[in-house]
């Protein structure tokens, strides 16, 4: 039985793991949080399998130096190239992003027309078909890579009334409405920054954040098991491969709130 008062160790290419974060506050306040944003090497999605799956173990290596409880993949591209890498790798219990996501939307289309939108190496490695079809096998799932969103948002030009942003999104969203789809996979952690630009656009199609399901999966996972933390006062470290300045002013617009000395730039 692994300690409650334990960190839940969360890794991502850069900020985008911070949705997971935000969302993992909101649902167990309580928890002690270990993030590692490998802001060296961002984006994954652009990345060989290769590099993303050297980048993965060295991730979580470093945070597998702090006594963890669970791990969070909060990147679609590590979890669909290195999950089964990282799980022979460590002993320890890995969440991801796609299953939960995937199992969402299978849940809730109801024509069966499921869109994805995501990085290059996401859709590359089909993980988010092969999982929704574990859950409807009958599904029709429409992958689309997205290279220009990441960028975007890293940029801070998520708003819906940045035009940039909404032509950019619907030259995309057109690809995946020809289709007929009903629900729509948001399968990056950067894109939640997007969800109402991308409401705006197609207001009638089901949404589906992959970075809310991982941290509800994980919330419903630590009930189950007995290993929520219920000790007041959660404590948070947040460590970066990279520019450890320009991950706090990243961080304000995920979180919604200013880092400071919590924030510590590492070699791994």
């Amino acid at each position: 039985m692994k300690n409650k008062n334990a960190y839940i160790g969360v890794f991502d290419s850069g900020a985008g793991g911070l949705t997971v974060v935000k969302h993992i506050e909101e649902m167990m306040p309580n928890e002690n949080i270990l993030y590692f944003g490998d802001t060296a090497h961002v984006p994954y999605g652009t990345k060989s399998e290769k590099q993303i799956k050297e980048f993965s173990v060295n991730d979580v290596a470093f945070l597998n130096g702090f006594e963890l409880k669970s791990l969070v993949i909060a990147c679609n591209t590590a979890d669909s190239v290195a999950r089964e890498t990282l799980m022979k790798e460590f002993d320890l219990p890995i969440y991801g992003v796609i299953d939960p996501a995937s199992r969402k939307a299978a849940e809730i289309t109801k024509n069966g027309k499921i869109g994805i939108m995501a990085t290059t190496a996401t859709v590359r490695s089909d993980a988010y078909p092969k999982r929704i079809h574990r859950y409807k096998p009958d599904a029709e799932v429409y992958s689309l890579a997205c290279p220009l969103l990441v960028p975007l948002v890293e940029n801070r030009r998520y708003r819906k009334d940045d035009q940039v942003v909404t032509i950019i999104l619907k030259e995309y969203l057109d690809q995946l409405t020809c289709h007929g789809i009903d629900t729509l996979v948001l399968g990056c952690t950067h894109y939640p920054l997007l969800l109402d630009a991308v409401q705006s656009l197609v207001p009638d199609i089901q949404i589906v954040s992959s970075s809310y399901e991982s941290a509800l999966a994980l919330k419903n996972s630590l009930e189950k098991t007995h290993q929520l933390n219920d000790e007041p006062g959660s404590v948070r470290r947040f460590y970066v491969s990279d520019d450890a300045d320009a991950f706090r002013e990243n961080a304000s617009v995920f979180l919604h709130e200013k880092l400071g000395k919590e924030v510590e730039q590492v070699s791994v």
